[in-house]
């Protein structure tokens, strides 16, 4: 049975930022391998054999890349913390997001936790770093979804 999460103790800033490291070297893979067979698709079919790769037309207009890549990292995110409260990176560190009643996130709190995660790496980490402070060790993801990240006990 899995332990409550009020008697968990709070992620620390190293923790989590450990997790999102690890995350994004998972991330990277899932959003350059499609970009390249793409590339390398259309590269085979529209130069010639002494054609440069830097000459190739852009694969698609730039906000079209930006909304591939916000839904790739933003749906990978909503779904492993709404499936299991984990993705790989927050498990190799023994965390979890739940909401503040101890369950799993819901698909709204999951989508605010990601966008305002998101605009506090943007602004510098501030959002992160403002657990620092906070006496609950909250940092504005945090408490703008309802969720908290928690250490999970050793096996």
């Amino acid at each position: 049975m899995p332990e409550q999460s009020s008697s968990l103790p709070t992620a620390g800033i190293l923790r989590r930022v450990a997790a999102l490291v690890y995350d994004a070297f998972l991330l990277f893979g899932l959003l350059v391998a499609p970009l390249f067979v793409v590339t390398a698709l259309r590269s085979h079919s529209t130069l010639p054999g002494d054609g440069v790769a830097h000459d190739l037309p852009p694969i698609a207009p730039a906000p079209i890349i930006w909304l591939y890549m916000l839904c790739i990292v933003g749906g990978f995110y909503c779904y492993f913390w709404r499936k299991n409260g984990q993705t790989l990176g927050m498990q190799a560190w023994r965390i979890r997001v739940d909401d503040n009643n101890g369950g799993r996130p819901n698909w709204r709190q999951c989508l605010v936790r990601a966008a305002t995660g998101s605009v506090s790496l943007l602004l510098c980490g501030v959002g992160f770093l403002w657990l620092l402070i906070d006496r609950q060790h909250l940092a504005w993801h945090d408490r703008l979804s309802g969720t908290r990240v928690v250490v999970l006990p050793k096996k």
